[in-house]
């Protein structure tokens, strides 16, 4: 897949939240303060000399291209951030980004909310993988508009000329909340908040908590799409989701229920799913299964059940139940972590979201479940750090990776390598290296600043100002999926890896 720039190989549609002094006060609903974003891409070309070259625009919500970068080389396997705040745009610029490539790459955007009133430090932290493939319909199966939680999503137009596009609300409960039906012009794009009542349909109920929504294209024309959380301590967002990220079977590779001690008030890490029926006609049946990480029996440590009602949502949480009574959950205890494989026993197909709570910390992520069609025998991390200024620890990274396919994968059959933006190789993991085989189902995570299933001392190489990607490599035809954390002192995200 290579070629001359001009005929792009690869297509990655960036929103771009560049919020400047927003503040969303209406019925007592937590506050974003101000965002600033920044993209990560990286090249997934693999041989030397393929460099990446990149032309990223900038469009405002009227589609009107505001500022072109053509500057931006990047290096085989190799990463680059492009901070919004160092480009010429307009103060205040709202709007969305196209970023085109000679050699297909991966990308993730990070969303900086500063002046957060709820937040002790004044800081929150967002991160969404970039659009590859926009589609005629997208989801959202994870929005919120109530006084703890409030959602913003913002609906992109992949294309360059008008695009007429539906939305339908529903609730937790299946109900129909109504549509809206909108026209946005050529790459143009717009932002919903369910805490305003012009975003949202007529009768919208004032007891609102939770749903899904759907967002067709009525024209045939392509989509992509974010949406932000906002809680009032913390912050987290997911990209939209399309019929490439549907599937009967759907995994989170990263899941947590743990308290430092079974006494302890809070949970330290917790997570939830939510997993949104996509059929417009028929109710899901769906069962939930939870492994524990590390256990290579193939046995579920918890088994639920339950049923969703068409393009609505379900959410399961290890904390407090979510759409389930919270006691269903304490089979597993307060000291686990692990993965869930979430199955439509009626062949409906589905999409959802993980999410990733740091409980005590007060910090969150989103995540997209991933679907068979999302593995592969490649992975690609557009963003991982090690920095350690004055030897204090400000930001730094994990990923978990875990084996969706039905045999083993022997860990000298795995490569995970960590690569600077200079396109340097700075460690390689692989055979004994790594903490284990991955069964069947399995996981294992690397933390750079822990070492997580390896030993912290086994980072020490990267040294104290490490920024750069990971490529991950397994046998021919292995199936794969990534979840990625990035950890600050003050606040975290959580990202999807991305199949070559």
């Amino acid at each position: 897949m290579k070629g001359k720039l001009g005929t792009i190989v690869a297509v990655v549609l960036v929103l771009s939240f560049v919020l400047a002094g927003i503040g969303y006060a209406q019925g007592g609903f937590p506050q974003p303060g101000t965002s600033t974003t920044n993209a990560v891409v990286q090249n997934k070309a693999t041989t030397a000399g393929s460099v990446a070259s990149l032309i990223v625009n900038y469009y405002d919500t009227n589609g009107t291209l505001v500022f072109e970068n053509s500057d931006v080389k990047i290096d085989p396997k190799s990463v680059q951030e492009i901070k919004t705040e160092d480009e010429p745009l307009p103060a205040g610029f709202k709007g969305a980004a196209v970023v085109s490539s000679d050699q297909p790459i991966a990308s993730i955007v990070s969303i900086r909310n500063s002046n957060v009133v709820g937040a002790p430090d004044g800081f929150t932290q967002g991160a969404y993988n970039g659009t590859a493939q926009a589609a005629t319909q997208i989801f959202f199966p994870t929005v919120w508009g109530f006084s703890g939680i409030v959602s913003r999503f913002t609906v992109q137009n992949a294309d360059a000329t008008a695009n007429e596009i539906k939305l339908d609300f529903y609730d937790r409960q299946g109900n129909s909340l109504g549509s809206l039906n909108e026209t946005l012009q050529g790459y143009g794009s717009k932002t919903y908040y369910l805490g305003d009542n012009n975003d949202l349909p007529a009768g919208w109920p004032a007891n609102f908590a939770d749903g899904a929504i759907t967002v067709t294209s009525t024209n045939g024309k392509l989509l992509a799409g974010a949406s932000t959380a906002t809680w009032p301590n913390r912050a987290a967002a997911y990209q939209a989701l399309t019929t490439n990220n549907q599937g009967t079977v759907l995994y989170a590779p990263s899941h947590y229920r743990f308290k430092q001690a079974p006494s302890d008030p809070e949970y330290t890490l917790f997570s939830a799913v939510n997993i949104q029926n996509t059929s417009a006609t028929e109710t899901a049946q769906v069962r939930v299964e939870y492994y524990t990480r590390g256990d290579t029996s193939g046995t579920p440590a918890l088994v639920l059940n339950t049923t969703i009602a068409p393009l609505s949502a379900r959410g399961l949480n290890t904390k407090n139940g979510g759409d389930l009574d919270a006691a269903a959950f304490n089979p597993l205890g307060t000291d686990w972590d692990g993965s869930v494989k979430i199955i439509s026993e009626n062949n409906v197909p589905l999409v959802g979201s993980g999410i990733t709570n740091w409980g005590v910390a007060g910090h969150a992520g989103i995540y997209a479940l991933v679907s068979d069609t999302g593995a592969a025998d490649t992975i690609f991390i557009p963003a991982q750090y090690r920095r350690i200024p004055s030897g204090q620890w400000a930001q730094w990274s994990a990923l978990n990776l875990q084996n969706i396919g039905g045999s083993t994968i022997s860990r000298s059959e795995l490569t995970v390598e960590y690569i600077d933006t200079n396109g340097n190789t700075i460690k390689t993991f692989t055979g004994a290296q790594l903490p284990s085989d991955l069964a069947s189902g399995g996981a294992f995570g690397l933390n750079t600043r822990n070492g997580g299933d390896l030993n912290a001392a086994d980072f020490n190489s990267f040294g104290d100002n490490f920024i750069g990607g990971i490529y991950v490599t397994g046998p021919a035809g292995a199936e794969l999926v990534a979840v990625s954390n990035i950890i600050y002192s003050n606040r975290a995200s959580v990202y999807n890896g991305e199949p070559d």
